[in-house]
């Protein structure tokens, strides 16, 4: 008999797991062909082969399965996945090669009944990063199997206008940086997952004063041609100055309208709404509604959220934050007990279910490495009601055991916590006013950033995407500790003649560092994101780069070093107000 923790290695977990009193040769497997060429990048993910003789894996249809449901039922000559849809095929196929590839040194597997099936129906997320780090294809691809895996169901792309050539001065920010034959080919790859993937625009329609007929205009319609979903993320523009609230929400209307024609359902954020709580008995209740809030972290407080939509029978989804502004790595603690709240919240209300907003502000922290620790854990809750297993993590996220990335993240989970702003307005802050750090201990600040430098320093995870990006952390929080220092230090080293020395080395230090850590940014970045959105953290690093050069050159000089005195001892710290 195994043991009953014999597959705590499967993300998510499995609702029903049942033994069988006999064990299953794996050296030889015999997929069906059709399934090898359909699936081919989940068994080069899972480096399965196969070799067309010995263990016989067959795909049946079972109507009596729910949409997502699947079985997994092995015998000692043969395994075969039960599945009703598209979508339970590919997480039947998917758990069944995760099994495989675990057990694939040993050679053999022990039988096993596994039937599984999700806990809430949406399980999404939105990808927001039109103002920020626009995914390469390679990496849109990654992720999207990283969240198929965690058997996300649906993913929302926001997509900007196509800038027009006559409107040069348009924001970089509205230009689409995906193109048609790209989202064509993502939208069939997402199909083959079970996710469903669609695109959140910005809707500005006009009516004309004859038919009323919803005018969409023809960049949308551009945008919405490669995907196939019957889903469309709308976002309308504001309310005009000279607009009345009702002719706003007429226009809303229009726009739902308009779309419901071509068979298609609207997603809409939920907050426009609530400053008007008489429009929402108005709203069709074939439109799906959006609540979203970063910061509740708490069940009671998202059910609250959710009540006057219910009142009236309004589907909708909540939507927790991924991460949040200002930080280069999210807030993991908080954004993993967002996570939860909303989904309770879902689950006792019985809402759609729950969608995860990976957005950000100027693109911070918009890496995908970056929230893979929250993301992982909320992927397994969303699927199986279940917190996630610390042995599974890094087979998804990497493809291999290793313990090390857990702790890793576990760590980086604690660091800003009990410090009152984040690591991005310490490390960017002027170090000679240093606003953000003086309002805190700097000694408890220096102490954390560097134990947390030193230890990622000492880790020694396997090469793979992720130790880019921890390079990155590691040095961005060692420069951290060193510019806090230096920033609480300056005055007395600038009042004191011997301080000369410390100021210029500690300056030159610090310019390298920047220096470097501005290089490894830039090419974190490229590697992952398109170029667009990059010049803005770049001109954050230029900015500190300049202020540590002219303090170098000031506290050399006579009369701008008294200046410099000047200015440090008539200083005083705002109130705490970030």
């Amino acid at each position: 008999m195994s043991n009953k923790n014999e597959f705590s290695f499967l993300f998510p977990a499995p609702k029903t797991i049942r033994w069988q009193n006999h064990s299953l040769d794996i050296q030889n497997l015999c997929f069906p062909l059709e399934i090898m060429k359909k699936y081919d990048f989940l068994f080069d993910c899972f480096a399965v082969k196969n070799k067309n003789r010995g263990l016989e894996i067959i795909c049946q249809e079972k109507k009596v399965l729910g949409n997502e449901e699947y079985i997994i039922e092995s015998s000692q000559s043969r395994i075969v996945l039960w599945a009703n849809s598209q979508g339970g095929q590919f997480y039947a196929l998917s758990t069944l090669l995760q099994i495989l590839a675990f057990y694939k040194k040993s050679g053999r597997v022990p039988g096993f009944f596994i039937k599984d099936a999700p806990d809430i129906s949406f399980r999404g997320f939105l990808l927001d990063v039109a103002q920020g780090a626009y995914p390469l294809l390679p990496e849109l691809q990654r992720l999207l199997l990283k969240l198929a895996l965690l058997k996300i169901n649906h993913f929302s792309l926001t997509m900007g206008v196509p800038a027009k050539p006559e409107s040069a001065s348009r924001s970089e920010s509205h230009k689409v940086s995906i193109a048609a034959n790209e989202i064509s080919m993502i939208a069939a790859l997402a199909l083959k997952m079970g996710i469903d993937i669609y695109p959140a625009i910005s809707v500005e329609p006009e009516v004309r004063s004859l038919d009323q007929t919803v005018c969409i205009d023809s960049a949308n319609a551009e945008i919405l041609a490669p995907f196939r979903s019957k889903l469309v993320h709308i976002e309308l523009s504001e309310k005009k100055q000279t607009e009345s609230a009702t002719a706003w929400f007429n226009r809303f209307l229009d726009v739902c309208r308009f779309y419901k024609a071509q068979g298609k359902t609207v997603l809409v954020w939920g907050d426009s709404f609530l400053q008007a709580p008489d429009w929402i008995r108005k709203i069709p209740q074939d439109v799906l509604v959006l609540n979203r809030d970063h910061t509740i972290q708490k069940t009671e407080a998202f059910k609250k959220k959710a009540g006057p939509f219910k009142k009236h029978h309004i589907p909708q989804v909540l939507c927790p934050a991924t991460w949040g502004q200002a930080r280069f790595i999210p807030d993991m603690r908080k954004s993993m007990t967002n996570s939860s709240a909303a989904f309770a919240a879902a689950k006792e209300e019985k809402l759609a279910g729950v969608m995860l907003t990976g957005s950000a502000a100027k693109g911070d922290g918009s890496f995908f490495e970056g929230i893979i620790f929250q993301l992982f854990g909320a992927g397994n809750l969303f699927w199986s009601g279940q917190a996630p297993r610390p042995e599974a993590f890094s087979l998804w996220a990497l493809g291999q055991d290793e313990p090390d990335l857990f702790r890793v993240y576990t760590f980086l989970a604690q660091v800003d916590n009990p410090l009152q702003h984040t690591h991005r307005q310490y490390l960017f802050e002027d170090p000679l006013f240093a606003v953000f750090s003086r309002q805190d201990n700097v000694k408890e600040i220096v102490a954390r950033y560097r134990k947390t430098s030193l230890y990622l320093k000492k880790r020694k995870i396997a090469r793979s995407e992720m130790n880019d990006f921890l390079t990155f952390a590691q040095h961005m929080y060692e420069i951290i500790a060193d510019k806090v220092e230096f920033s609480s230090c300056f005055l007395t080293w600038l009042s004191a003649g011997p301080g000369d020395e410390h100021i210029r080395q500690s300056l030159e230090r610090l310019l390298v560092e920047v220096e470097k850590l501005k290089n490894l940014y830039i090419k974190l970045w490229l590697s992952r994101c398109q170029p667009d959105g990059l010049a803005r953290v770049i001109r954050e690093f230029d900015f500190l780069e300049q202020r540590c050069h002219y303090l170098f050159q000031a506290s050399v000089h006579p009369a701008a070093r008294k200046k410099l005195l000047l200015e440090l001892e008539n200083y005083s710290l705002p109130e705490k107000q970030f």
